[in-house]
């Protein structure tokens, strides 16, 4: 059995011209659900079921986090990166910052960080950002960044 169309639908397709134009709708009824565009434009998309719609924008996250923070680790390892496999690609977006709550100034014109869990946590904060310079694709670095967290130390995962 056909899909039934709407009487209105059906009587503007059978007779043209009789449906009041709607504002900002320049087409003819038969081509309103034609594209997502023009239901939109002609206010029709509950008649067009056979239309998808168009794809939501992603979900955008920034993480600002510290490499040997236990709670920055047990998010991205238990929550973020289990999220990441599980979405679809189009879903989420990821931008990591492995910062945290570190702090910097500038010594006679030379940068020194402190970070929050002291010196080892600043050199796994900077090979994390040096991964992620030089791999370039997030599908790349996030798996190795995983790894890297997962471990008891940043830094001594670095090998394996």
């Amino acid at each position: 059995m056909a899909p039934a169309l709407p009487l209105a639908l059906l009587l503007a397709l059978l007779v043209p011209g009789l449906l009041v134009a709607i504002p900002g709708c320049d087409y003819p009824a038969h081509l309103w659900c034609s594209s997502w565009e023009i239901a939109v434009a002609c206010q029709a998309e509950s008649r067009c079921a056979n239309l998808s719609r168009p794809a939501a924008a992603p979900v955008e996250l920034s993480l600002f986090y510290e490499s040997l923070c236990p709670a920055c680790r047990w998010f991205l390892v238990q929550q973020l990166f289990t999220a990441w496999l599980l979405l679809p690609s189009e879903a989420l977006t990821i931008t990591l910052v492995p910062y945290g709550n570190a702090e910097e100034r500038n010594v006679s014109g030379k940068w020194q960080f402190q970070c929050q869990h002291g010196p080892e946590e600043c050199l796994g904060n900077m090979i994390e950002t040096c991964l992620m310079h030089e791999a370039k694709n997030f599908s790349t670095y996030f798996p190795v960044i995983f790894c890297l967290e997962s471990g008891s130390s940043v830094t001594k995962n670095l090998e394996a």
